[in-house]
């Protein structure tokens, strides 16, 4: 297994290390941090130990404005969906296999990115805690969302509208939050333990 860094330069003025992990696999699993859930909080952090396991490379993308310690513009939503296909287009020449994985903002971010990738093939989603404004790529994609019932910023019309398609899999936690915790810590690692055993059905299916 190789570790590197894809670092480039910035709109927020920093140079952003996007970590790269190779295992010499077809598959490149890209994870999209939320707005304030950077790639090493569980969440994300299990889902790419789970990618590694099975053998595909990871990308662990950082923001710029993460790295700037800044807070981000809603205006400038389309220049980082910019800077994250510029770090995906540094090692996407050897995959035949894209699968993005994301957390709240990084849903809509990883879906806009998706959306200007398409010549390349189609993409594998892993939607964690979406955002209502998520739907629409939900609806588009080959998916599988995961998401709490007590999650504020996942309406209940949200979540009907995204039931029913073909190629869209999805997973809730009763009483779950934003950050798909429950109830006590206790509670809360079972529920950890469960997602990541989907974690490893879902890439298991990734050839």
């Amino acid at each position: 297994m190789e570790r590197n860094y894809v670092t480039l330069a910035s709109f927020w003025g920093r140079e952003v290390k996007h970590r790269h992990i190779s295992n010499n696999s077809k598959a490149l699993v890209v994870l999209f941090p939320g707005k304030n859930y950077p790639c090493e909080l569980p969440l994300l952090y299990y889902s790419s130990q789970s990618a590694i396991e099975n053998n595909h490379d990871v990308l662990l993308l950082e923001y710029g404005y993460q790295s700037a310690r800044t807070d981000l513009e809603y205006e400038d939503i389309p220049i980082l969906v910019d800077e994250c296909k510029k770090a995906i287009q540094q090692v996407k020449e050897p995959y035949s296999t894209l699968v993005f994985v994301s957390k709240s903002l990084g849903t809509v971010i990883s879906g806009k990115v998706a959306d200007e990738l398409i010549d390349g093939g189609p993409i594998k989603q892993l939607f964690l805690t979406p955002l209502n404004e998520t739907v629409p790529y939900i609806q588009n994609s080959n998916c599988l969302v995961i998401y709490g019932t007590n999650d504020p910023q996942f309406s209940q019309e949200s979540r009907e509208s995204i039931e029913g398609f073909k190629d869209v899999q999805v997973h809730s936690f009763l009483n779950g939050t934003h950050s798909l915790e429950v109830g006590s810590v206790n509670e809360s690692l079972n529920v950890l333990k469960e997602i990541v055993e989907l974690y490893g059905d879902f890439f298991k299916d990734i050839g």
